[in-house]
């Protein structure tokens, strides 16, 4: 907020006499003399001093000062006066937001709007903060109340749409795009923000005419060529998003997410030098962190762990503070081998960001696989109480007690209680699950354009589809989440709530209060399989199998089968935790189990793929 779009109306002549010195001092104000009013209003708080008026006519008098410190003191003087004053708690709440203190300034926004329900500019600048914290749902619901005030103010609009966009609320922020479009049909931004709904919706031509239509507009910001470049990916026009993504970093050219999402495109697309756009960018811009790290990041995720703690040591170099440059140096020395390096890395993240569940997650794994199991399994146990409800900090806890010999391991991981495998009841209108899953396959095979799965996925020798799969207007995608969810609640419905249990304890009462959070489409090839994993995301996971490869379902072969249990841990560690429980992956079954469950696949020899619908739950 730039001193010139301030609009401190906290005080009105009304009821003042215009004889009296505040009045006097207010007229002046109004004309520009500045410095008689100060004299008239200091007069007339001398005359009264316990009337909240003068202080605030100073507290006005000061912001057009753009003294900025001394307007936030004169306006709090005269709330403590009089609290009922929602003009002066918005302009308090401004100069607030001038002195960097937004969360200070997002309480005095949240305060005018009490004091005055009606007042919607004081709900407007009440969301448009607490998005700024982070705090989407007190956002949406003051955004959903300025725009019930105000439904003719396209800003008004806007902001609610990014809100209920960002709160995964698609349908409801199309909606409010294209009435703030009614109101505004040129501006750029609602073009761009309704082509990033559009694709969220999976209606990518759709998304891509509102992209072209906001770039035709004028909009030429690194953000925009982005999301276009997402939106060009999707409908498989690789050449065309790779050129998007260039153009966001001419105008950014550290634009993180470009920078990241060029590199995995390219890495999917299987280009050898898929890295080179990062390289560019360390060497233009050699005091900047953010290459290097993103580099150490994609390069520990795509196994070549030596370049990568190569890039995270320059990170760290630059940046000696930032904890998650000694986690990503632990990890990618704990997958060298080098486990007395990566423990005293992690020991160093540690020291930064004692606190973060991540890191302590991190850190603990990299000492169990050092043979530290103790002293790894005090750092779940402090990950667990940053986070309790972190799926990766649950894993690591229950790897901990399997370490340990620790009973509550059979407690967490009750494989016959917490892991289901269901037949699917074909959608109505379909005469069996078999040849409604012959004709998904087809919808979902068009989805599979990579050569490669993305480079931070689990997936070895196959693909994945981009973004939230049920959230794609398919018409066999959606008949089949339709038929997950009534099996997911008819299944919840049969389990007891156990207070304190990190899965049964977070039981949704009634058992159909929940929601998707992540969807996906799996397709893995001959040799393929995921590694041992946890879903971050979820609080139940899942896997559909659409189509399974012959050699799976042959008498006494496992080749293809999901396992639980077995750890993310390297060999010979690994053995000493092998897998509970096996499934075959037979098409129409789903497999539900908690998030934090380990689990993988074994890999399989066939011509024929394995393609899979995955899910993430979390309870309302």
């Amino acid at each position: 907020m730039g001193a010139q779009n301030l609009r401190i109306n906290s005080l009105t002549m009304a009821g003042i006499s215009p004889a009296s010195s505040l009045g006097q001092g207010l007229r002046a104000m109004a004309a520009g003399q500045l410095d008689a009013a100060r004299s008239l209003l200091e007069q007339a708080l001398r005359e009264q001093p316990a009337a909240p008026q003068p202080p605030a006519a100073l507290g006005q008098l000061a912001a057009q000062r753009q003294q900025w410190a001394e307007a936030e003191a004169w306006f709090l003087r005269s709330l403590q006066l009089q609290a009922n004053q929602p003009r002066v708690w918005l302009a308090r709440g401004q100069m607030l937001e001038m002195l960097q203190q937004p969360a200070a300034a997002a309480e005095a926004f949240d305060q005018a709007a009490r004091h005055a329900p009606e007042l919607a500019a004081a709900h407007y600048q009440h969301a448009r903060l607490r998005r700024d914290l982070g705090e989407r749902e007190r956002a949406l619901h003051a955004a959903q109340q300025a725009a019930r005030l105000a439904p003719q103010d396209a800003n008004t609009l806007q902001l609610l749409a990014m809100l209920q966009e960002e709160c995964s609320q698609l349908p409801e922020a199309l909606a409010t795009l294209d009435a703030a479009l009614l109101l505004a049909p040129d501006r750029a931004a609602l073009h761009h923000n309704r082509g990033v709904v559009l694709y969220r919706l999976g209606r990518h031509a759709q998304a891509l005419a509102s992209h072209q239509r906001a770039h035709g507009l004028g909009l030429d910001v690194a953000e925009a060529h982005y999301n276009l470049g997402n939106t060009l990916q999707a409908l498989g026009r690789a050449d065309e998003a790779l050129a998007a993504y260039r153009r966001a970093l001419v105008l950014q050219p550290l634009h993180a997410l470009s920078l990241y999402d060029l590199a995995k495109l390219r890495w999917a697309l299987g280009h050898g030098d898929f890295t080179a756009e990062l390289e560019a960018a360390e060497r233009a811009a050699p005091q900047s962190d953010v290459p290097p790290s993103l580099l150490g990041l994609l390069l520990l995720r795509a196994e070549r762990a030596e370049a990568a703690a190569s890039a995270y040591r320059r990170a760290a170099a630059l940046a000696p503070t930032n904890a998650a440059y000694a986690d990503g140096l632990g990890q990618s020395l704990s997958l060298l081998g080098q486990h007395d390096a990566a423990c005293a890395a992690h020991r160093q993240a540690v020291a930064l960001a004692p606190d973060n569940a991540a890191v302590l997650s991190n850190a603990a794994r990299s000492l169990y696989a050092a043979g530290h199991a103790a002293e790894g399994l005090t750092l779940a146990e402090r990950a667990c109480a940053a986070a309790p409800a972190d799926q990766h900090a649950i894993a690591l806890l229950g790897t901990g007690w399997r370490l340990t010999g620790d009973p509550r391991a059979a407690w967490l991981n009750d494989l016959d209680r917490c892991v289901a495998v269901l037949d699917i009841s074909p959608p109505p209108g379909w005469p069996d699950i078999h040849s409604f899953n012959a004709a998904l396959a087809e919808e979902l095979t068009r989805l599979h354009t990579d050569a490669e799965a993305p480079i931070d996925q689990t997936l070895r020798h196959g693909t994945q589809t981009r973004g939230n799969l049920f959230d794609l207007d398919l018409p066999l995608v959606q008949a089949l989440k339709h038929q997950i969810a009534q099996a997911i609640t008819t299944w919840l419905a049969t389990r007891s709530a156990e207070p304190g249990h990190p899965f049964f304890g977070r039981l949704p009462q009634p058992a159909g209060a929940w929601h998707f959070t992540d969807s996906w489409s799996s397709r893995l090839r001959s040799a393929g399989f995921h590694t041992n994993h946890i879903h971050g995301h979820g609080w139940l996971s899942s896997c559909y199998y659409v189509a399974t490869p012959p050699s799976a379902l042959r008498e006494g072969s496992r080749d293809g089968w999901i396992k639980f249990g077995e750890p993310d841990l390297p060999a010979p560690l690994r053995e000493r935790l092998p897998p509970g429980r096996m499934e075959a992956p037979q098409p129409g079954r789903l497999a539900l189990f908690p998030s934090y469950l380990w689990h993988g696949t074994t890999p399989f020899q066939d011509d024929a793929f394995r393609l899979t619908v995955a899910f993430d739950v979390v309870p309302d």
